[in-house]
């Protein structure tokens, strides 16, 4: 009898779901991992083809997120795991582990970055800016972490001035779902900056434009249902007024391009996300500077809160810009060049272009 069971709460279990295979009705990607979800795949007589099948009917699977959520919650909270596919929390917040120390790749940023250098004339001043990523303030010896120390000690090599901003960040200058940190916590990063390099700070008035939908790149991979978290971007008349020039969106003309704010990433309102090059010219500056910053992404929400500072800004991304490229876009000549990158990158730096 119990065995009888047993085969018709399977038999109901498969038929259940299947039916609900059929009903609910395919979704075009999912939020919570960011990706665009597989379609059913026409059918064709190879051997791949079990494996497309496959893959569609896991990205459909009824209440796919749901089941994630109980599994990461059994994992962390009743086997009282550390972590979850590299994923641990800490205090509220979601971390990713980045370890071990990848020598190869900071290797290939030391080699890409001497190459960018070297495009540069005896008149540029050259800065290097390393943000260390939210792991760095981590205190819980539990989790293995990359070399910091050598990382640093390494970058030396690139002979540049540094700008030190390791012990003016805290964790809470961070995302709790998020890689990134928050721009209406920077003002504090621009006034070090300004020790080094050469222009004055000043304490400037901006207006803080609320969005309070916003789900980090952890927030998914954690399968941890959280409340959104609320993301910042910082306007005024200056940042308004300035002339911004994208070369994959010649359409856009702002700063912040809100309506990134809806989409997979709300980060990428800064900036647009992921661009390459990017002139924002400043014509009401007091001044005549020019600044070339070579960045990741944390770029994005720091450049714009430099426009008060610089007549001039040209942002540059070489994960998508080769540097057979730079001399028909720019000419160097006596700007300042501010290379600035997280540790996140210089441990996984392949994507870089010299």
């Amino acid at each position: 009898m119990k065995d009888k069971i047993v085969v018709i709460l399977f038999i109901a279990y498969i038929c259940t779901f299947s039916i609900l295979h059929i009903v609910i009705p395919d979704k075009e990607l999912t939020i919570s991992e960011r990706r665009k979800l597989n379609t059913f795949p026409e059918i064709e007589l190879t051997n791949e083809y079990i494996t497309k099948i496959e893959d569609y009917l896991l990205d459909h699977f009824p209440f796919r997120d749901e089941f994630r959520s109980i599994k990461a919650n059994f994992n962390y909270k009743v086997l009282n795991k550390l972590d979850t596919n590299n994923i641990y929390l800490k205090d509220n917040y979601i971390f990713k582990s980045n370890y071990p120390t990848n020598n190869k790749s900071i290797d290939h940023f030391i080699k890409t970055t001497k190459t960018l250098k070297g495009l540069l004339t005896e008149n540029n001043k050259t800065y290097l800016m390393i943000i260390p990523d939210k792991n760095y303030y981590l205190n819980d010896k539990q989790f293995l972490q990359i070399d910091y120390e050598y990382i640093f000690n390494e970058l030396e090599k690139l002979d540049m001035t540094q700008i030190d901003i390791k012990n003016t960040l805290t964790l809470s200058d961070f995302y709790e779902t998020d890689t990134h940190w928050k721009q209406e916590r920077l003002d504090k990063i621009i006034k070090v900056m300004s020790e080094e390099m050469d222009f004055k700070y000043e304490k400037i008035d901006y207006k803080k434009n609320i969005y309070d939908k916003f789900y980090g790149v952890y927030y998914g991979e954690s399968a941890l249902k959280r409340k959104s978290e609320t993301l910042t971007y910082l306007t005024n008349e200056t940042l308004k007024n300035v002339e911004v020039k994208y070369l994959e969106n010649s359409s856009l003309k702002d700063i912040y391009n809100k309506d990134n704010l809806s989409n997979l990433d709300s980060y990428d309102v800064y900036l647009d996300g992921p661009s390459a090059f990017i002139e924002i010219t400043n014509n009401n500056s007091k001044n005549d500077k020019e600044l070339v910053i070579f960045r990741d992404s944390f770029g994005s929400s720091l450049s714009p809160l430099l426009v008060n500072y610089y007549k001039k800004i040209t942002i540059i991304d070489n994960r998508y810009f080769h540097s057979n490229y730079l001399s028909s876009m720019i000419t160097f000549n006596d700007q300042d060049v501010l290379f600035m990158y997280s540790t996140l990158l210089i441990n996984d730096s392949f994507s870089l272009k010299g």
